[in-house]
């Protein structure tokens, strides 16, 4: 018994001694989107927070274009197998509105493994495989389509910028009803800094969909952003 409660005095004194590695930050952007060449403005608020072995990270993305409207909202849930770890376990859930297509609420899950293939002083390489699926019309129906799921992601910064380019690729292989959804994402950003916590933000998405029934998507935004711990502003 007298082993057990000094063993348990230990833990807690070890835990309580172990540095805070929480860091939090803020992302906010307003700008102007470019759609299927139609115009009109954007705003965009990011949530983060890491530790050692986790990372959280909540998106809210919304536009406004010709009295239509496009809202998407995402949070993704990942942890490390360990502080050194170079593998992770994730899972991602979304959800998006988009008036311009009759899209009521499509409600998106996936989730997987992913691996840190490098690390570099300047950036990082990451690969994740999954599975996911999606329902179009989340309110009004139950049918769900399932994908496999498999990225890469490359984050790399300089003096001058910062980039991210993401490739992801969903191969449907649940039955297929209406047409196959299968499909190729791609995303390239490039952030330059301003002053203070200010960047100029350009980012151009596409959804490149593998049969021709289906129409490709693509955006193009511009944005002055905001990035830090909004706490220290109060």
């Amino acid at each position: 018994m007298k082993f057990l409660k000094c063993l348990m005095i230990i833990s807690v004194v070890y835990v309580n001694a172990q540095p805070d590695s929480t860091k939090w930050k803020q992302y906010s952007r307003v700008g102007s989107v470019s759609v299927d060449s139609t115009s009109g403005f954007f705003g965009f608020f990011r949530l983060n927070r890491k530790t050692d072995v986790t990372y959280k990270d909540l998106r809210l993305f919304a536009y406004g274009i010709q009295n239509q409207s496009f809202v998407y909202l995402r949070y993704k849930s990942s942890n490390k197998y360990g502080v050194n770890s170079k593998f992770y376990r994730y899972t991602i859930t979304s959800v998006r509105k988009n008036t311009r297509v009759d899209m009521d609420l499509q409600y998106h899950y996936n989730q997987g493994f992913g691996y840190f293939a490098n690390q570099y002083k300047n950036g990082l390489i990451n690969i994740e495989i999954g599975h996911g699926f999606d329902m179009s019309d989340y309110l009004n129906a139950t049918r769900k389509t399932s994908y496999l799921k498999g990225g890469i992601f490359w984050d790399h910064n300089t003096p001058w910028f910062s980039s991210k380019l993401e490739y992801e690729h969903f191969q449907q292989i649940s039955e297929i009803v209406e047409s196959n959804l299968s499909r190729n994402q791609y995303i390239f950003e490039v952030i330059f800094p301003l002053s203070g916590n200010l960047y100029v933000n350009l980012n151009i998405e596409v959804e490149d969909f593998l049969i021709r029934e289906q129409t490709d998507a693509s955006s193009l935004t511009l944005a002055v952003g905001w990035e830090g711990d909004i706490r220290k502003l109060f």
